[in-house]
């Protein structure tokens, strides 16, 4: 009961985050968190690489659905990183990156948004995602360390066992799984943040997202309502989950 209550107060904790930084959350079923959970217990992968990590929300959420592996998190913002660190810091099989992933190594300018950092973007953000959720809107800019994933797991032995990729980089997507060749070849699964209708500059939206996928050998199979605009009820982003064919 102690445990339970814990994970409901850490929900509780992550919905509160999630409306002050202006996202619409919707109490919906959905059979991804389900599958995800059902992948991940079934002994197919050995490490979790978890881009775009923000706070470490995502591992919270699949260590509470009884994930024990490795896991890597890649976290561009510094202060982020700080405490996605300190979240770690008890936890042995969780690893963290203070990077950007694209499809080149180097350096970037990221844009960092003034609700709590959510919609944080390499990329210029649309004028739709504004008038979305207005507390978007980028304050400032940071100077990052980009990586790719090949160039800091392409090697890592644990891959052997199987990957699960999960990449949520605010439609910085596509350049990250441009530089994961390597590492796409050992995953059995990929999920991503995919957009219906340009938010950010550049982006792809979902269909161009799907064929890429596709083309490294993945079919969607699961989607799960994301981002409402909250003014007109239109859904503007979905969770995808994508299996190996």
């Amino acid at each position: 009961m102690a445990a339970a209550g814990r994970l409901a107060g850490a929900a509780g904790a992550a919905r509160s985050l999630l409306d002050r930084a202006g996202l619409s959350v919707r109490r919906r079923s959905s059979t991804l968190p389900g599958a995800r959970r059902q992948l991940l217990a079934s002994g197919q992968v050995a490490l979790v690489v978890d881009v775009g990590a923000h706070l470490g929300e995502y591992v919270r959420v699949i260590r509470g659905e009884g994930y024990g592996g490795a896991i890597v998190s890649f976290e561009p913002i510094a202060a982020h990183f700080r405490q996605l660190q300190t979240a770690a810091a008890d936890d042995e099989g969780w690893s963290g990156r203070n990077a950007a992933v694209g499809a080149e190594p180097g350096t970037a300018t990221i844009n960092v948004s003034g609700n709590e950092g959510f919609s944080s973007s390499l990329l210029e953000m649309d004028e739709a995602h504004v008038r979305a959720v207005e507390a978007s809107a980028f304050e400032r800019t940071e100077e990052v360390e980009m990586v790719t994933l090949d160039g800091e797991l392409g090697e890592d032995g644990r891959l052997q066992g199987g990957g699960y990729l999960k990449v949520d980089a605010q439609g910085f997507e596509a350049p990250a799984l441009r530089g994961a060749e390597q590492v796409l070849r050992h995953c059995v699964a990929v999920e991503l943040e995919l957009s219906l209708r340009t938010l950010y500059e550049g982006q792809l939206l979902i269909g161009e997202m799907i064929e890429l996928v596709r083309d490294h050998g993945f079919a969607p199979t699961h989607l799960e309502p994301e981002f409402i605009d909250p003014s007109s009820g239109e859904l503007l982003q979905v969770n995808g989950l994508f299996r190996r064919l």
